[in-house]
């Protein structure tokens, strides 16, 4: 560690390196004290896996399929795939107006891929059973925390540090999302949580990280956040005057950094934001 008690291996790689590899002026003079850090969650805190992103996928294909059958509502799995596959573009398309919908908004986008809209009901028994099964498989098929996220929380958390979560959930909603943090033992450690579904609006949409940042009690400016994308996070953060932290690894979403603070590991993030 360099006597400023930051990791050379993370000054090497900030923008505004003179050509012998020294600071011209350390990133840190750049930004107020850092009180508060945001992280996404992800390929950040937690990690996919192949094998349960597979045992997601067909467990939300049955449950549908089983749910539809019960109220004699006859169609094939490979529908079910088919059409659930189909909802994966639909669903791109509106997150790329950095807008979101809840999981019974994903349910009523499946139900029109299979030319069930307005067969089933928006309310009622078979629209809950629909949503559970939707959104129950995670938590049979469980991610894995990333190297260092449990370490890094608590480190943080420790020295007196404001922390919260801005997720961009996917197929799974923050409801469930705050079960995995729990189960993993990341919860504890996280002021506020901030999922995507719940608001209505994605990263880097600047609503999303004001709320955040109001509620933790912290400007900007006073605040990290740390995450893989380049253009969600380190560009949605930046553009709130937040301090982006690039967390890069094999797994990240982004291999380019866009001139951010870049990290390998979760590791280093202590060292980063914290005087020795």
């Amino acid at each position: 560690m360099s006597s400023s008690g930051f990791d050379k291996h993370v000054l090497s790689r900030v923008e505004g390196l003179s050509p012998n590899g020294f600071a011209t002026e350390p990133f840190w003079k750049r930004y107020t004290m850092v009180k508060a850090v945001t992280f996404d969650l992800w390929q950040t805190l937690i990690l996919d896996t192949p094998e349960g992103l597979r045992q997601a996928r067909e467990d939300r294909v049955r449950g549908v399929q089983e749910a539809l059958a019960r109220e004699g509502i006859a169609v094939e799995v490979g529908a079910v795939a088919l059409a659930y596959d189909a909802v994966g573009g639909r669903l791109e398309e509106v997150w790329g107006t950095q807008r979101d919908v809840g999981s019974r908004g994903q349910v009523r986008l499946l139900l029109g891929c299979l030319g069930l809209d307005g067969v089933v009901s928006a309310e009622g028994g078979l629209m809950d059973a629909l949503d559970a099964a939707y959104c129950l498989p995670i938590l049979s098929s469980l991610p894995v925390p990333n190297a260092g996220a449990l370490d890094a929380l608590r480190i943080l958390h420790a020295r007196g540090l404001a922390l919260g979560l801005i997720c961009n959930t996917g197929r799974t909603p923050g409801r469930m999302l705050r079960i995995v943090l729990s189960q993993l033992g990341l919860a504890p450690y996280l002021r506020v949580l901030t999922f995507s579904d719940e608001v209505g609006l994605r990263k880097p949409h600047p609503e999303i990280f004001h709320r955040t940042l109001a509620a933790l009690g912290v400007a900007p400016a006073e605040a990290a956040h740390v995450g893989d994308d380049a253009t969600t996070d380190v560009a949605g953060a930046r553009a709130v005057g937040m301090r982006p932290i690039h967390l890069c690894h094999p797994s990240s979403v982004s291999q380019v950094s866009d001139g951010a603070e870049v990290i390998s590991n979760l590791q280093a993030l202590p060292a980063a934001l914290l005087p020795a």
